[in-house]
């Protein structure tokens, strides 16, 4: 190798090295690159999805009946489009995988270039179990063709239009009450003062007295049974009554009984004249108090005497508006053997009957029509919070008046005498529940 050779490879190695001993290069020119591999367009399928269900069924949105209303909320990805057959014609209602017919009401609430959501409303369904929804494939189509995926939801919701099958019974427990037992074959909604089980599928609850009312108990899915609450063994309290209408009684009344109801079945004009009552069992006897409107022959300021017990009886609130007669007023009388107070008095209707202090005998033909009488009556239950009185008047030719109580009057005017009359002590919880019992007859003749 000759000198000028070894001259350039020094030069040449040299010229290598250089960029490994300075951190800083310059040079003229910056050459700028761009490499272009492809251009890829990915369009994804139509994409249909429930974002949200919602159920009128408030506090129990996973049953429903036909009452109730179902909302989806359903979003469709695409911004493409060009078929869309998202109608209630290709949406399909499923109850336990069998197609029903439903109202399916759908609208379009938000509407944007890639996607839109749908509300979808379910109502009137009928049929019992499982609900679900079918979109099917092909419903939703792209400009490449691409259809949609079919999808089957699943709600999470319970159809259930049966109204709950229920068993009954009264079971006898300690201090003279009893246990009342509601026992069903799903779960049931709580009710107010009633005990539910673990499980949910019964109810119960503690009488201390005899009582016959319905009551409504209501499923998950909101059906409703009506269950006849027949309590008959418990003495705990007891309140006793008899109405004398001109008909001779030999025993008492009791607990909701209906006392004078014989002038009810011959359909006389027979009216109540006095009334008898007292409680028996684990309460304070004084707790009963009860007042009178009297409609006697000898109108205003007038005074008679009962024939029966020879007990005053007035013209007017006896004893006044705003008093009240119990066990231990004046009034108080031995009948039938058992220590009651009397309100009125036996002779309002007898011909020849004259008041105190004055001679003004009933004449015998005003005698047999049976004007007079009880025309109003109210009863309470003194210093008692848990317990409530209920009663009921029938008037001759107008039938029951609507249930009273707790001291309010029950009357339907003061001219107007009833004949027959029937009491109840009852849980207050229990109350409305009796009364609208009862209010089922009102003007009606009668007499179970």
């Amino acid at each position: 190798m000759n000198k000028k050779t070894i001259i350039l490879c020094i030069f040449f190695v040299f010229l290598f090295l250089i960029p490994f001993f300075y951190h800083t290069a310059f040079s003229k020119y910056i050459f700028d690159y761009t490499f272009v591999t492809t251009n890829i367009c990915i369009d994804k399928k139509p994409k249909i999805e429930v974002i949200s269900v919602s159920n009128t069924n408030t506090g129990y949105e996973k049953y429903a009946n036909y009452t109730h209303q179902i909302h989806l909320k359903v979003k469709v990805t695409e911004k493409n489009i060009t078929i869309n057959n998202f109608n209630s014609d290709n949406i399909n209602v499923f109850i336990n995988n069998q197609k029903i017919d439903s109202s399916l009401n759908i609208n379009l609430i938000s509407n944007h270039y890639d996607e839109k959501i749908y509300n979808i409303l379910l109502s009137n369904l009928t049929g019992n179990g499982n609900l679900s929804i079918v979109f099917p494939e092909g419903i939703i189509q792209d400009n490449l063709n691409q259809k949609n995926e079919f999808l089957k939801f699943d709600t999470g919701i319970l159809i259930d239009n049966l109204s709950p099958n229920t068993t009954c019974k009264e079971l006898p427990i300690e201090n003279n009450q009893s246990k009342y037992i509601i026992s069903s074959n799903e779960c049931l909604r709580p009710i107010e003062s009633w005990e539910i089980s673990q499980d949910l599928t019964s109810l119960s609850k503690v009488f201390c007295s005899p009582i016959l009312y319905p009551i409504n108990i209501t499923d998950f899915a909101g059906n409703t049974s009506e269950v006849f609450v027949d309590i008959q063994n418990a003495k705990n309290i007891m309140l006793y009554y008899a109405n004398y209408n001109g008909y001779r009684f030999s025993k008492f009344d009791s607990n909701g009984q209906i006392s004078g109801k014989q002038a009810i079945i011959d359909n006389n004009n027979q009216k109540s004249e006095m009334i008898f009552a007292y409680l028996d069992g684990d309460i304070d006897k004084q707790l009963l108090e009860g007042r009178i409107f009297d409609y006697t022959y000898w109108g205003e300021n007038s005074t008679a005497r009962c024939n029966y017990s020879e007990i005053p009886y007035q013209y007017g609130y006896s004893p006044s508006a705003t008093s009240w007669y119990d066990i231990n007023s004046k009034n108080a009388v031995y009948c039938l053997g058992k220590l009651c107070f009397q309100l009125g008095g036996q002779g309002h209707n007898l011909a020849n009957n004259s008041c105190l202090g004055s001679f003004n005998p009933i004449p015998e033909e005003i005698a047999k029509e049976n004007l007079y009488g009880i025309s109003g009556i109210a009863f309470n239950l003194k210093d008692l919070d848990s317990y409530s009185i209920v009663y009921q008047i029938y008037v001759p030719n107008i039938g029951w008046l609507k249930a009273a109580s707790d001291g309010e009057e029950s009357t339907y005017s003061h001219d107007k005498p009833f004949s027959a009359i029937r009491i109840n002590i009852v849980p207050k919880s229990e109350k409305q529940y009796l009364m609208n019992y009862w209010n089922r007859v009102i003007y009606t003749n009668y007499v179970d």
